[in-house]
């Protein structure tokens, strides 16, 4: 791959094509990123990518164009600087497009590892690996599926007003999946965890940590209905971040429809509640910048429970009259259409262990994570999925027998504001490639609605 110094210089050369009397900001990306499958107990579909592309947004007389290539020849980067001119030509014109960011504002140096950037296939086979005999070391009967995920990187930033920046961001990601189909009624059980630091990153014990939440018994049914509950972390990410995009987007308070819409400055979950947006905490998936070089910095998103604005770029963050939060996304569709949303969520933890939580729901069901979760009512926060891979009856404040999986139709503020307890062990979650983390403990919920009941 190209040094962070080359990688700075073809931002300039694609600046230094733009005609006299436009202006623009450009990204140039170095990314590396290696996946490790693994499927019925083997190492399976290893890869391997490497790359580069640039992306470009142009603006005149208020017109903008935004187009990317991965061709980075000099008759590559003419024919990408025609193509953002033609599509800004034809494009309405937004009076309200903010100056590009200025060489200002503190970039906060962030957690980085270059071992994890530079990780090789091996490596990351033996990540697997451990993973792996973690995961049979518990269950040698059970059939094991998961992946690994490594890699960076790079974001070279410049614009017409100046501003050039260099960041770089490295991440891994594991997740398992260990199930027994050839018991009567199918079950399964599941871990994941991500860190910037791909030696942080247990494998084994996140292996290990699957295989336990395979249910030793038959699961059984239970009715459909409303029910107290523990959500482990996984199933909390997906909460939480559901959560971040129908109340924190910039597009939907623009637009009208996020779930916060009357509700900002007003108490929506219990006073023990914080959470934050923070790209520069070592607690996160960290990076120094936002795509348009705005620095990162902490937001707080739920203050003791108190919902706070929403985040935003430079443009929604002009049209709003506000500063911009360092969300700024690649312009390029369909990231620029998707508006401004936190994407380094950090819940505060409490004081309860796993054992409190189940104690405090004393009847109900514990679930490990939300599988297949799609947005019913944005404006409404509902949204509806499955309970997957480890779903049990609490009883008496203990985990009793495996439950056949729920479908689950509910609002995320209902179930935010119905929290009771908050765990104290964190840990962090993130997709394949690290773009956007959660960090969480597990919740207690006084109140979780499940639609219908499955057969598996």
């Amino acid at each position: 791959m190209s040094t962070s110094a080359e990688l700075l210089e073809l931002s300039r050369r694609t600046l230094d094509a733009l005609p006299t009397g436009w202006t623009g900001d450009v990204r140039v990306l170095a990314e590396r990123w290696g996946t490790m499958r693994f499927a019925v107990g083997r190492l399976s579909q290893p890869h391997l990518e490497e790359g580069q592309y640039v992306s470009l947004r142009v603006v005149h007389d208020h017109q903008v164009g935004v187009a990317a290539t991965s061709d980075l020849s000099r008759a590559g980067i003419r024919r990408l600087v025609r193509t953002a001119q033609g599509l800004a030509r034809v494009a309405p014109p937004d009076e309200k497009f903010p100056e590009f960011a200025a060489s200002t504002g503190r970039v906060r140096a962030t957690a980085y590892s270059a071992t994890t950037a530079r990780l090789s296939p091996e490596a990351q086979a033996r990540l697997a690996e451990a993973a792996l005999s973690g995961a049979r070391s518990v269950q040698p009967e059970g059939r094991i599926a998961g992946v690994v995920n490594v890699g960076s990187e790079v974001l070279a930033l410049a614009n017409t007003s100046g501003l050039e920046r260099v960041a770089p961001r490295s991440a891994a990601q594991i997740s398992v999946l260990v199930d027994r189909p050839d018991l009567e009624v199918p079950v399964s059980g599941w871990d994941e965890g991500a860190h910037w630091d791909a030696d942080a990153l247990d494998a084994a014990r996140l292996g290990r940590a699957a295989a336990e939440r395979v249910p030793r018994g038959r699961a059984e049914s239970a009715p459909a209905g409303r029910y107290r509950v523990v959500l482990s972390g996984p199933a909390v990410s997906d909460l939480l971040g559901f959560f971040a995009h129908l109340g924190f987007n910039s597009r939907g308070a623009e637009e009208g429809w996020s779930c916060l819409k009357n509700r900002r400055g007003k108490r929506v979950a219990p006073t023990f509640v914080d959470l934050a947006d923070d790209g520069t905490s070592p607690r996160s998936l960290p990076r120094s910048i936002d795509y348009e070089g705005t620095p990162k910095r902490p937001v707080r998103l739920l203050d003791h429970g108190t919902a706070g604005p929403p985040v935003s770029d430079r443009r929604s963050a002009a049209r709003a009259g506000t500063a911009p939060t360092g969300h700024g996304t690649l312009p390029e569709s369909p990231w620029g259409d998707w508006g401004a949303t936190p994407g380094n969520l950090i819940l505060a933890p409490g004081d309860a262990s796993f054992d409190d939580l189940v104690r405090t729901v004393g009847d109900g069901v514990l679930v490990t994570r939300l599988h297949y979760v799609r947005v019913v009512h944005p404006a409404r926060s509902i949204i509806t999925g499955m309970t997957r891979d480890g779903t049990y009856r609490i009883r008496r404040g203990e985990i009793g027998p495996a439950l056949r999986n729920f479908r689950f139709t509910e609002s995320v503020l209902a179930a935010l504001g119905s929290i009771e307890q908050v765990g104290r062990a964190t840990r962090r979650y993130s997709d394949e490639r690290g773009g956007s983390a959660v960090t969480t403990p597990a919740l207690a919920l006084g109140t979780f609605h499940f639609t219908s009941a499955t057969v598996f």
